[in-house]
């Protein structure tokens, strides 16, 4: 057998080796980190919003009657805000509701009142012991409860003594968490803590 013949081969292993060797410390040394790096940095990369402020005002009390003003900043982009007089999301016996909507829940927003000897610490007290799901809840704007009702979430938020805020959260169709779940989580948090009550 010639010496090229026998070289040849050796030759080409050698250089695969080094190929073999080269991709290794490649992996070691972490040459590949930009493109992880590149896409970290696409997720951190701000998202766009268009923030906008919604309002909803009602009459609250009968003889010393005030216009009670009730404002929420939302993310245009990401929620849609109306104030509509019929075609609620759930039954109302008011003139017209609020109706935020996103692509997981939608909320409506009403104003109710308080029956004769009622407060908020009277309801807060009759739906612990009447409602499942019961529970305190405070934003940066409101404080009151929560409890389940039928397909939804109610929150009743204090305004003053002659009323209060009602909060009806419905999940959106194909939506794969439970409307508990998105009760209580930072997305709607987050846009509930943008309310204020203005007497």
């Amino acid at each position: 057998m010639s010496k090229w013949k026998v070289i040849a081969p050796l030759g080409a292993l050698a250089a695969a080796g080094v190929a073999a060797a080269a991709l290794l410390a490649r992996k070691k040394t972490g040459e590949t980190a930009p493109k992880a790096a590149s896409a970290a940095a696409k997720k951190a990369e701000p998202r766009e919003v268009l923030m906008k402020t919604g309002e909803y005002s009602f009459v609250s009390g009968f003889k010393d009657a005030k216009t009670v003003e009730v404002t929420l900043d939302y993310d245009a982009l990401r929620y849609g805000f109306d104030v509509i007089g019929e075609d609620f999301l759930t039954y109302s016996s008011d003139s017209h509701v609020a109706v935020i909507s996103g692509e997981d829940f939608s909320i409506q927003m009403e104003y109710a009142a308080y029956y004769k000897g009622e407060d908020l610490a009277f309801i807060t007290d009759k739906a612990a012991r009447e409602y499942k799901g019961f529970a305190a809840v405070s934003f940066a704007g409101a404080s009151g409860f929560r409890y389940r009702e039928g397909d939804g979430v109610c929150f009743c938020l204090g305004v003053d003594e002659y009323s209060y805020l009602l909060l009806t959260l419905l999940k959106a169709e194909g939506c794969d968490k439970t409307a508990e779940e998105l009760a209580e989580g930072a997305e709607l948090k987050a846009l509930l803590d943008t309310l204020r009550v203005r007497l």
